[in-house]
């Protein structure tokens, strides 16, 4: 039986391509996000090994792994220089740097400033061309951005620094390894007076302290955690370059299982083609098949040989749609290189893992697809040998008819009893479970009454039109279970396009509700300087503006509390900062703190294993509550919650409130991180605009709306369901090579019945347009059924989360209505051009 499979396979290559196709996809898909990610991931962590190879020991404010951070000041590297052990100790600081234009416009993006480290073993970058700088108007220059904006040794340049404007001499072209620059949107390195003054500004200091040491490592790191005060942390180079390869590589890290998860759906749809194509295949053989078991073939042995076939299909198109997923993958670089966006990594990463995930899904998936279908011709009886055709009752069955009536009768209720009476959630995953297998079971029931719906309009249009829905309720099995692929992409379009637009109305609805300033200036990456607060302050159209500098001040618990400075009274004026309980004079006067009550305090970090960082606390929380916090200086200070502030986004950001005196005391000379900017009614355009030309000179710095939040929101949820729905289409994509395979294969299995209808008098455009009006019922059928599903699931879902609305942009849906329509006519273009090229004599002679 296995050489009968074998050579049934080797006599019908139309029929295993048309299989095989699906799977090819499904896999190619897989493969593609697997090799991507794997040489994202393979880049960005060989980088960090790369660029710290040499790296023994690491210097670095208390809790840097928090949202805050300080900054190690400037005399910290002499004082580790200066310790028995220590060969080298260099201080990094990177900071977002821009080239600028004759227009002021940046050039470049996601660039970085860096301070040139001139021990050849702790810097990551080398010199191609001329020299390191060594003066403050000297800048060395990566490859990459020099070839770029073609610039070379000796060339002047105008940079948008965290300080303002500043123009530089290019003294070297630089290189990291084999690679352009350290940074993936180039690097641009600085002397280490000139990135104190243009990067740090107004807080000189360090990102962290670089360490090489000579001997023992783990002696010099001991020495140094106990010479230094416990605001630094000190970690080992092998724990800080884990440390950074997992934040390199975190990114990936979310991406690929999201990219698996969107294979695995895509290749469930192919599991229902390919389970449509077999027993489409069983069909047309079921002649064949009743002869084998006259013969003496048994009901096992026809059952192996058809799994076999599917296991073979499975394997070989798993190993085809690897080499697809190569390419893809390949492509995709290709294709966002050509818009500027280069992926970390070249090339893809195939390892074994890869290959044996992507051989043995296509294969179980194929061969689990194919299991129905086995049984059903294993049952064939060798007295069906003496048919000519196979009869389809599904569509009529009683058993199917209670089963899927019953099951979809008792989704339906669950579905409206959570959205009506009570929100109960496994009811409701109980009833989405039920309504689709309602839909599966009861599908040829569906397919029969669709098309018999379908059967008054068809008749109107033309003899071809009847004959195509007469077609459909002859095989509503085979209707249905095509339509079931278009299905299942169709729902989760809907469901994930109406519930996505509910949440993200209802959320940005509430954060516009929280916001009360009009502009924030500041930057995540790095500070605001001084002199271009001040100039927002006097901007015309601005009523009132608020600077506020924050840190990461460390707690007597060994954990760091984020801390902001500020004039209450300033705060007041120019955003959403009110008091709600307490005196703020108290803030403003002594060591009072203002909180937002928004969580409680964090616990102590016990336990923490040497030479770890330390985590970031949510800090006091009400009236009364008191936290101890160490001074720059080794100092402890007791602050006390002596005021609670009415809950605003505003406030939400600026975490514990103190004083600017304070806030020196505690957390030292901090850089300013935003200024809240309050306008002259109706001139928040305007003055929106002179901001944005204001800080054109200051890299990294940007002007946000006060209800940024909100905007960002809008645009992240807006990104996530125009993404899921990209990813999504794939499965779209293989339920339109399902209605590909059907038809087609169903033109084999009907080839007579066409001779016929064309001896008869149909015209070879005839022939094709009932084979594109059947493509078209199926894929209406599969929109509607799909279509619907997904608003019903996503009016429960939704409805079970409280005060949500449920958004239906009946744009989008009849876009996504529109998308059925379309898959059909498309898929029906290659059967219809086959039908009606199908040679009547020979067609009528077929057996």
């Amino acid at each position: 039986m296995f050489s009968y499979a074998l050579k049934n396979l080797r006599a019908n290559l139309t029929r295993l391509v048309a299989t095989a196709t699906a799977v090819v996809v499904g896999i190619g898909f897989l493969a593609a996000g697997l090799m991507l990610t794997g040489a994202m991931g393979a880049a960005l962590e060989g980088n960090v090994d790369q660029q710290y190879a040499n790296v023994d020991a690491v210097v670095e404010p208390a809790g840097a792994s928090g949202e805050l951070s300080q900054m190690v000041p400037t005399d910290v590297v002499a004082q580790v220089s200066d310790t028995p052990g220590v060969a080298a100790a260099a201080g990094e600081l990177n900071k977002p740097v821009s080239i600028l234009d004759e227009n002021g416009d940046a050039t470049t993006e996601r660039s970085v400033g860096r301070a040139w480290i001139t021990d050849p073993q702790l810097s990551p970058m080398t010199i191609e061309a001329g020299e390191a700088p060594a003066g403050d108007d000297e800048i060395a220059i990566d490859r990459g951005t020099a070839g770029n904006e073609g610039l070379r040794v000796g060339s002047e340049v105008r940079l948008a620094t965290p300080s303002g404007e500043h123009e530089a001499t290019v003294v070297g072209i630089s290189q990291f390894g084999d690679l352009d620059a350290v940074d993936d949107g180039g690097t641009i390195s600085f002397t280490d007076a000139a990135a104190q003054q243009l990067l740090a500004d107004d807080s000189p200091g360090w990102d962290r302290v670089l360490v090489r040491t000579e001997g023992n490592n783990a002696a010099v790191t001991a020495a140094l955690r106990a010479e230094l005060p416990q605001s630094y942390d000190v970690v080992s180079g092998s724990s800080f370059r884990a440390s950074e390869r997992a934040a390199a590589s975190g990114f990936v890290d979310v991406l690929r299982p999201a990219l698996q998860a969107f294979a695995y759906l895509a290749l469930f749809v192919a599991g229902f083609v390919i389970f449509n194509t077999f027993s489409v295949v069983v069909t047309q053989r079921f002649r064949e098949l009743a002869l084998i078991r006259a013969v003496g073939g048994t009901p096992g042995q026809v059952r192996r040989s058809l799994i076999f076939e599917g296991a073979a299909i499975g394997f070989i198109s798993s190993a085809i749609g690897i080499a697809v997923g190569a390419l893809l993958a390949l492509l995709l670089q290709v294709v966002l290189s050509a818009f500027g966006v280069d992926l970390p990594g070249a090339g893809v990463s195939l390892t074994v893992g890869t290959v044996i995930l992507c051989l043995v899904a296509g294969t179980v998936i194929t061969v689990l697809s194919v299991i129905v279908p086995a049984f059903r011709a294993g049952r064939t009886k060798p007295v069906e040998a003496m048919r000519d055709t196979a009869i389809d009752t599904s569509g009529s069955s009683k058993v199917r008819a209670v089963i899927g009536a019953a099951t979809l009768i008792l989704g339906v209720a669950m579905l409206l009893y959570t959205r009506t009476v009570s929100v109960q959630w496994p009811i409701l995953a109980g009833g989405i479970i039920l309504l689709f297998i309602g839909v599966l079971v009861g599908g040829p029931l569906l397919a029969r009454a669709f098309a018999w719906v379908a059967m008054r309009p068809m008749r109107r249009v033309g003899l071809t039109a009847r004959l195509a829905a007469d077609n459909s309720i002859r095989n509503p099995k085979r209707t249905a279970t095509t339509a079931n692929a278009l299905v299942i992409g169709l729902f989760l379009v809907t469901f994930v396009t109406v519930s996505g637009n509910a949440l993200k109305t209802w959320t940005v609805d509430k954060l516009n509700e929280l916001s009360s300033t009009d502009f924030i200036v500041g930057s995540e990456d790095t500070s605001v300087s001084p002199e271009l607060a001040q100039q927002v302050a006097d901007t015309q159209g601005v009523t009132a503006s608020a600077a506020v500098r924050t840190g990461g001040v460390l707690t007597s618990d060994n954990q760091v509390l984020s801390l902001s400075g500020g004039d209450p009274t300033e705060l007041e004026a120019a955003s959403g900062f009110k008091v709600e309980s307490g005196s703020i004079d108290e803030v403003v006067n002594g060591t009072g703190a203002a909180v937002v009550d928004f969580g409680g305090a964090g616990g102590p970090d016990e336990g923490r294993p040497e030479g770890s960082r330390r985590t970031v606390t949510s800090g006091p929380s009400s009236l009364g509550d008191q936290v101890t916090v160490i001074g720059p200086d080794g100092s402890p200070t007791t602050l006390e919650v002596v005021a609670t502030l009415e809950p605003k986004l505003d406030v939400f950001i600026l975490g514990t409130v103190v004083s600017e005196r304070t806030f020196a005391k505690v957390a030292g000379d901090q850089p300013i991180k935003v200024v809240f900017v309050r306008t002259e009614p109706g001139q928040q355009t305007v003055v929106g605009h002179r901001l944005d030309d204001l800080v054109k000179p200051y890299a990294g710095v940007e002007v946000q709306a006060g209800n940024f939040i909100g905007e960002i929101v809008s645009t992240v949820f807006d990104f996530l369901i125009g993404t899921v729905n990209a990813l999504l289409g794939m499965s779209i994509v293989i339920a339109l090579i399902g209605i590909v395979n059907t038809l087609t294969l169903s033109i084999f299995e009907r080839r007579r019945e066409i001779g016929m209808v064309r001896a008869l008098g149909m015209t070879e455009q005839q022939v094709g347009g009932m084979i594109r009006i059947e493509a078209l019922l199926i894929a209406i059928l599969g929109t509607v059924v799909g279509v619907v599903c997904g608003l019903l699931v996503g009016w429960a879902v939704v409805g079970g989360l409280g005060d949500v609305a449920l958004n239906v942009e009946w744009g989008r849906i009849g876009l996504v209505v529109l998308a059925g329509v379309l898959v059909g006519l498309v898929a029906s273009l290659i059967p219809a051009r086959r039908a009606s090229r199908v040679v009547m004599l020979e067609a009528m002679q077929a057996t």
